[in-house]
């Protein structure tokens, strides 16, 4: 069985991007994250040692989007899952969705994106 934790609207102030203003100036980035475990045992007992805490992986995501820097949105995506299930061995899946509202795209548009999901023992 596998439950599913998730973390909507993330916001961060980053400088990712390939372009030089947007290196400098950063802009914002919103991140959602669903990570899948079994909560089974710990639900059950209301036992909070045994949860993976949405608190760290918040963190996780904050730390790595401000910490590291990147071309491409997939990259920043990749590495938050693989850190995610590096950190944290009860969960078996991730899934990491980069929103950049504000890209630099001569044109209206609400937001674009990228969404990946990675498994526990996947290449």
């Amino acid at each position: 069985m596998s439950d599913r934790i998730f973390l909507r609207g993330v916001q961060v102030h980053a400088y990712h991007g390939l372009f030089p203003e947007e290196q400098k100036l950063g802009q914002r980035f919103v991140f959602d994250v669903d990570y899948w475990l079994d909560a089974k045992s710990y639900a059950r007992d209301d036992d909070f040692g045994g949860a993976v805490s949405y608190n760290d992986v918040f963190n996780t995501v904050v730390e790595i989007a401000t910490s590291e820097r990147f071309d491409l949105i997939e990259a920043l995506a990749e590495r938050i899952a693989g850190v995610i299930l590096e950190r944290y061995a009860a969960v078996n899946a991730v899934r990491v969705e980069v929103h950049k509202p504000a890209a630099p795209i001569a044109g209206m548009f609400s937001d674009v994106g990228v969404e990946i999901t990675r498994r526990r023992g996947e290449a």
